[in-house]
């Protein structure tokens, strides 16, 4: 059975602590077979794991969490990135038109980005975008106390279950993964497809040293440090160059134009 983690952010959130490299390191050393880095409206550090991650072992898809009118939404095994800010259904059409399929991100909670109930009924009812979604989150780690919705609505919804870690921070990754049929990139899209994948959640109780450990590795960014490989191959925080940290900025501030 594979193992996958398909909700991950990199530098290339503004709210990440990781490069991609360290993210790809990390995956391979807990096991996980496939990953997407799905950065908030940006593509690029999914297509950097797709190069990095046969050198450790895994795979990666390349992916993003995509702003929508109605909230975020997963778009997976795209070759590029969604219009951002288009209607939920518009988006939809835009990923299954390069062959992509899209995911539910920790949907129905009192989140600002966090899609509604009658959101995604509307485009589970639209033949224009049937069969792109595929998947909803029961199980986001970061919203841990407010999965209950999604949990119980996907009994009745035609989409297979994912856990996701949301990780932004590097002991996160794949804390909570989603188990499927096979090991490959390939064996996960025919198991989203199927709806044969299984949810692991997360044992435990995320807050508050979720939080606190987030804020942590975020302070430090605000100076330059991030998680990142060493040339020992170590996982280590440490400080990045100032052509790296430029154009991480740039990638950054080139999404909110």
């Amino acid at each position: 059975m594979g193992k996958a983690d398909l909700h991950i952010h990199s530098l290339y959130s503004y709210d990440s602590t990781m490069t991609v490299e360290a993210i790809v390191k990390k995956a391979a050393d807990v096991g996980l077979s496939v990953i997407a880095i799905t950065d908030h409206d940006q593509i690029r550090g999914s297509l950097e794991a797709c190069e990095l991650a046969p050198r450790y072992g895994i795979e990666a898809v390349p992916a993003a969490e995509v702003t929508t009118q109605e909230g975020h939404l997963l778009a997976l095994f795209i070759r590029e990135l969604p219009p951002v800010g288009a209607s939920l259904a518009d988006t939809l059409f835009s990923i299954g038109r390069q062959g992509g399929i899209a995911i539910l991100p920790h949907p129905f909670t009192s989140l600002p980005n966090s899609l509604r109930q009658e959101s995604v009924f509307s485009v589970l009812a639209n033949t224009r975008v049937k069969g792109v979604l595929r998947g909803i989150e029961t199980h986001n780690m970061s919203t841990q106390a407010r999965n209950q919705t999604a949990q119980k609505l996907s009994i009745y919804l035609p989409l297979a279950r994912i856990a996701s870690s949301d990780a932004h921070v590097i002991w996160a990754v794949g804390a909570t993964w989603t188990k499927f049929p096979g090991s490959t990139a390939q064996d996960l899209r025919q198991a989203l497809d199927s709806n044969l994948t299984v949810p692991v959640p997360y044992g435990q109780n995320f807050l508050p040293w979720g939080i606190v450990s987030w804020l942590r590795y975020f302070f430090l960014r605000k100076f330059g440090y991030a998680v990142d490989v060493q040339a020992s191959r170590q996982i280590d925080t440490q400080r990045l160059s100032d052509e790296y940290l430029r154009s991480i900025r740039e990638q950054v501030r080139s999404k909110k134009r």
